[in-house]
């Protein structure tokens, strides 16, 4: 089978190969994964070159690595006597924190790029073959206070050719209202980015302080100044269908904690004045818009009876 093409399909844990020229199934092998692979990949890795073999097939050691839901990159070996014997051994295999979604190996095989569900991508590279006659030397670790402890490192190179430097990101800096909200201070976050004057902004953070059962706390304890800049945008989009679910609950606090306190300001009696009558007319709006519902209803009722008792008639 070196010398055919294979085709390897995989469905839930269970792996199997295809003779693509006539269509059978070579082998059917049930893996370890504990959960469903999701990606496949055929290797043909050429032995050392040192090696005195005339067949370029036999040359290569074919493997099946497979990624799986679990975290698990398994390589199996598919040598002719591995589908003779029906079963795939175990080779290697490598456990990842996160479940993987995708798998691609390079034209060389050289390197390995390993996708996982949390959009992260890992490329590994296969270590170059060294020749059977290059003699490898261990390193060892010069003794402290020695001359080559003193230079070791002098002659390296910073990094390979081949080597992938990865930049680190800069950590995204927080708006100074969500350092706030992390800091508990719901009074001031909500200070702070009414003064941005930016609606959708504004009522995610009512939203998010409503959420954490800190709406009252932010309400609360304000004088005339920081009290004017929540009431003149609770009354500038109360009316709004966007915003009025949230704010009609924050006008509701507010009247319950400074109701008792009209006659002591007059800019603060003025805006509730005005949130009164803002309240009012949208009240009116709706009362009179759901007449206008009430009157098309009986309308289309009407003509519908109709339409039905004309055929009615028609028919006897």
């Amino acid at each position: 089978f070196d010398n055919l093409p294979l085709l390897v399909s995989a469905g839930g844990t269970t792996l199997k190969v295809w003779n693509p020229l006539n269509g059978s199934c070579v082998l059917t092998f049930r893996t370890m994964h504990a959960k469903t692979i999701t990606s496949i990949c055929v290797l043909d890795i050429p032995y050392d070159e040192a090696e005195d073999d005339d067949n370029v097939a036999n040359r290569k050691k074919r493997h099946i690595m497979t990624a799986s839901l679990d975290g698990l990159l398994r390589i199996h070996s598919i040598s002719n006597e591995d589908i003779a014997a029906g079963s795939l051994p175990f080779l290697h295999g490598m456990q990842f924190s996160d479940p993987l979604s995708a798998l691609a190996i390079s034209p060389d095989m050289s390197r390995v790029a390993i996708g996982s569900t949390t959009g992260i991508v890992t490329v590994h590279q296969r270590r170059a073959l060294l020749s059977k006659q290059q003699d490898v030397k261990e390193r060892r670790e010069p003794r402290h206070g020695t001359y080559s402890y003193f230079m070791r490192g002098a002659h390296e190179k910073a990094h390979d050719p081949d080597d992938y430097l990865l930049l680190h990101q800069k950590k995204q800096k927080l708006a100074e209202y969500d350092s706030l909200l992390r800091k508990f201070r719901y009074g001031d976050a909500l200070d702070k980015v009414l003064q941005q004057r930016q609606p959708q902004v504004v009522i995610a953070v009512i939203e998010e302080l409503g959420k954490r059962r800190g709406l009252t706390i932010a309400l609360s304890n304000r004088d005339e100044e920081s009290l004017e800049a929540i009431l003149s945008f609770t009354i500038r989009f109360i009316d709004d269908p966007k915003y009025s679910t949230y704010l009609i609950g924050v006008a509701h606090i507010l009247c319950d904690i400074y109701g008792t306190l009209i006659g002591q300001s007059s800019v603060v009696d003025e805006l509730f004045s005005k949130l009164r009558n803002k309240v009012t007319n949208e009240c009116s709006a709706q009362r009179m818009l759901l007449r206008m519902l009430g009157q098309i209803d009986f309308v289309m009722t009407t003509a519908e009876i109709e339409s039905a008792e004309e055929k009615t008639s028609r028919s006897v």
